[in-house]
């Protein structure tokens, strides 16, 4: 048998069908269908029964989340369900609880090593990426105080994660970026840009950690093609992220994509739109004028990084295109997109 990182995307993604099965068979459903839906860092699946019910089931990336992410996820998902009708995913759990807790079950199928999936309930609608309208970026904003206001209420079970937000490495990852090798292969004016944008994100963040107040559990990745439009209700998706943070942090890599992917002159009628739906329910939540653009710049660096870890033959090509954009924030503390400006992450 071919070995896994060898097979074509089709092939890889009939061999994760089998451990989708697999999957599947540890839950009380009568399932009918399985259909791949997407196949990106994670494998996705569709799945219907025989009562008319859609779920997905998420078969995840081996290294990309460990298991305390996958039990946090299911953990505040649940909460969410029980506590508010804000509409995010509902976990479902196992017919028997493994060692990964209710809602993380393991599967194997030949030729493919042990899986982690998450099976939760399926939330139909419209991406808001292809609907995006000052009035939608309204009811965004509201999505985002409803959530904050939760995360801030809500009492982390046992095992839970304790995992913070505190640089822009999100996850503890390695900081491949600024190794001797990767920078050594960066323009020195563009080396330069990534090392001054990074001691104003890493001064950033020492300041806001240093004062605990408003901490809270946070989605971390909740830009608009994570929410889909579900007759006319916003509903969040990809609660894959959720880490311990600040709301700040939360909103800087939202509004960050809504740049890359709005032309310049939609961008600050979108964010002004998302601030008054935040504000018709929740004080606007940056301690000083462009601090959620500072958290911006920090989530450039997060890409840059994975760029350098996972497409390094990109880096140079692609950092001093983010070097561009850095060197303006550097200069006048925004991060803004312009025409001449190639699309960026």
């Amino acid at each position: 048998m071919r070995p896994f990182e060898t097979l074509t995307p089709r092939g890889q993604a009939r061999r994760l069908r089998r451990v989708a099965l697999a999957a599947l068979e540890q839950f009380d459903l009568e399932v009918t269908r399985v259909a791949l839906l997407a196949h990106a860092t994670n494998m996705l699946f569709r799945v219907r029964t025989e009562g008319g019910s859609s779920y997905v089931l998420r078969v995840c990336a081996p290294e990309w989340r460990d298991d305390v992410d996958l039990r946090s996820e299911a953990m505040w998902l649940a909460a969410l369900a029980r506590e508010s009708d804000i509409g995010a995913p509902v976990p479902i759990p196992a017919r028997t609880a493994g060692p990964l807790g209710p809602y993380v079950v393991v599967a194997d199928a030949k030729g493919v090593r042990l899986l982690r999936c998450v099976l939760m309930s399926w939330i139909p609608g419209t991406p808001l990426g292809r609907l995006l309208s000052e009035g939608n970026l309204v009811k965004m904003g509201k999505l985002f105080a409803r959530m904050h206001a939760h995360g801030a209420a809500f009492v982390p079970p046992l095992g839970f994660t304790t995992r913070r937000l505190g640089s822009f490495l999100a996850r503890g990852e390695p900081n491949v970026l600024f190794s001797d090798p990767c920078m050594a292969e960066i323009a020195p004016e563009d080396r330069e840009v990534l090392l001054r944008t990074r001691e104003r994100v890493d001064a950033a963040h020492a300041t806001l950690y240093a004062q605990p107040d408003g901490l809270r559990v946070i989605h971390n990745d909740l830009w608009h093609d994570n929410i889909k439009v579900d007759r006319g209700r916003l509903r969040p998706l990809d609660f894959e992220d959720t880490v311990w943070g600040y709301p700040v942090q939360d909103i800087a890599p939202a509004l960050q994509d809504l740049m890359v992917d709005v032309a310049p002159d939609r961008y600050e009628p979108y964010v002004a739109a998302f601030r008054a739906g935040y504000e018709a329910l929740a004080p606007w939540p940056e301690r000083y004028e462009g601090e959620i653009d500072v958290y911006r710049a920090g989530r450039v660096l997060w890409v840059c990084n994975y760029v350098a870890r996972f497409e390094r033959e990109y880096l140079t090509s692609y950092t001093a295109r983010m070097a561009t954009l850095l060197r303006q924030f550097l200069e006048t503390g925004q991060l803004r997109k312009v025409t001449a400006t190639p699309e960026i992450s």
